[in-house]
């Protein structure tokens, strides 16, 4: 029976809302084993499981799903390999619902622990969120763009409450943000303009990939901290939303205004 397909970007999503780390309930494993030399991978030992099956026959197979939303964040859940081989053979305990549960618990955990290091923050976290971002050769328009309203912006982009709470976590740091552009660009007086643009060529990375709303603004943040080093930790992360945050605010990324006008 053929399987329905993890999308890539739903694969990044998926494991940047679990901070790459387990979501089995008490587990928390750390899902990528850093490298100890140079001249070594780090290895990602982590596990994407359907919630309900991709397949028909499959653990918790849902008929009325269609093969997008079988694919979807929302029917994912990344574990460890012990618990992923668990859920799929356990089924009387490992129901939908209770993965479900575990899943929004665990990635409510993980956004309150990025929420906590958001103060820690410093320039030091954001050059190396930024330092590879803003290498891109391309260029952004000279045109000036008046920031809209950031409720107006968040409905403009059907962004749900989800994002709405990044955004405004990250919005925390904005200040800080725009202080460490600014004090680059005396350096690199094209920085803001590069970054600006690295990051736009991920936004519509993900809308060529079929993403929108919450999906696409999580992709932006797992794509940012995917280039952003090999070691990660919840104020990178905080870093990362922070960045995103600010790029938002400043109507530098995601749409600014309607299709119609």
């Amino acid at each position: 029976m053929a399987r329905d397909p993890v999308p890539v970007a739903q694969a990044k999503i998926v494991i940047q809302r679990s901070g790459d780390r387990c979501a089995y309930p008490g587990c928390g494993a750390a899902l990528t084993i850093d490298a100890k030399v140079a001249e070594d991978d780090d290895k990602v030992v982590g596990k994407i499981a359907h919630i309900a099956a991709a397949s028909k026959g499959g653990p918790r197979y849902d008929a009325s799903m269609s093969p997008k939303q079988r694919g979807s964040a929302a029917n994912l859940i990344y574990l460890c390999g012990p618990h992923h081989d668990a859920i799929d053979t356990q089924l009387a305990f490992h129901t939908t619902e209770y993965l479900l549960d575990a899943k929004r618990t665990h990635e409510r955990k993980v956004a309150r622990a990025m929420s906590h290091a958001m103060g820690k923050v410093g320039f030091e976290h954001l050059e190396i969120v930024c330092k590879f971002l803003g290498t891109s050769t391309e260029r952004t328009g000279d045109a000036i763009v008046i920031p809209l309203d950031i409720q107006e912006k968040i409905e403009l982009n059907s962004l749900g409450p989800v994002a709405e709470e990044r955004i405004q976590t990250g919005l925390a740091k904005s200040n800080e943000v725009g202080e460490f552009i600014e004090s680059i660009s005396r350096m690199r007086s094209n920085f803001g303009n590069l970054l600006a643009a690295r990051f736009k060529q991920e936004y519509y990375g993900g809308i060529a990939q079929g993403l929108e709303g919450d999906d696409l603004f999580e992709y932006v943040c797992a794509v940012a901290l995917d280039n952003a080093g090999p070691v990660e930790s919840d104020t990178l992360r905080a870093a990362v939303l922070a960045t995103v945050a600010h790029l938002f605010e400043m109507c530098e990324i995601f749409e600014h205004e309607s299709s119609a006008a």
